[in-house]
């Protein structure tokens, strides 16, 4: 079958105040639980795939749990339907709320989760909690994923006035995530066809990028004319000079039609 190619680069990162990494990526394999020192490219070069970063929540050691394990999930995927992609969400979300059950340790492990797939109902995004998807076009980045949170939901509701650069205190009060609470709940992943005619890039980012950098300041990393490694490392470098204080994890992935 006639699908999609990406290539492009990632970085995934404990940043410069957190003791463990939470994040997890998965971009030509699977990556989680350490820091990488440098961006690492990556080409995807069959018509079949999954690119996906995942956000860990409930504490060091559960976080860091649950983003893998979602990560691990997506990886052993052998079918890329929206359905099947689904499925895995929904199998993970299940697994990640029996063992927050059975073990004190891993109590409210939970993971905000983004990803990019290539299948056979073409491309599409798809992402539950804050993790965010992006699309660069014209020089500018359009937010392709909404958040589970409730500052969204207070928008969305026209409770609260989005205003760039001021965040409200909800901003990382998640409304879902893939686990991540005492009992369970049932999951309603988002999913976002997407539609390219030649050539697209894309930015997938855990809130450690974007509570850092303004949107002004990342679309100006992500020119078409930088590729995908110098932009990651700009983004990065730009997001711990402005203080590091989440895991940081970027990708930048460039999709073009076989």
């Amino acid at each position: 079958m006639r699908g999609f190619v990406a290539s492009g680069a990632w970085i995934c990162h404990t940043g410069k105040v957190r003791k463990v990494n939470e994040d997890a990526c998965l971009f030509g394999g699977s990556f989680g639980g350490a820091s990488t020192s440098a961006p690492m490219k990556a080409a995807l070069k069959k018509p079949l795939w999954v690119i996906a970063l995942a956000d860990g929540i409930g504490g060091h050691r559960a976080g860091a749990f649950a983003s893998r394990e979602v990560v691990a999930g997506l990886e052993a995927a052998s079918e890329f339907s929206q359905a099947a992609i689904g499925n895995v969400l929904h199998e993970t979300n299940r697994k990640l709320h029996e063992v927050g059950r059975d073990k004190a340790e891993f109590e409210g492990t939970g993971t905000a989760v983004v990803g990019l797939v290539s299948g056979p109902d073409g491309l599409f995004a798809f992402n539950v909690g804050d993790a965010r998807l992006y699309r660069q076009q014209t020089g500018k980045l359009t937010q392709i994923t909404d958040d589970d949170s409730v500052e969204r939901m207070l928008i969305h509701e026209g409770l609260l006035v989005a205003s760039e650069g001021v965040r409200s205190k909800y901003m990382h009060a998640l409304t879902q995530s893939v686990g991540g609470s005492a009992e369970y709940h049932h999951l309603d992943p988002h999913f976002y066809p997407l539609t390219v005619q030649g050539a697209a890039r894309f930015l997938l980012c855990t809130d450690g990028l974007t509570d850092m950098l303004s949107l002004k300041t990342i679309e100006s990393y992500i020119i078409p004319q930088l590729k995908p490694m110098a932009a990651v490392q700009s983004l990065f470098s730009a997001a711990m000079e402005a203080g590091g204080r989440d895991n940081i994890t970027i990708a930048i992935v460039d999709v073009e039609k076989e």
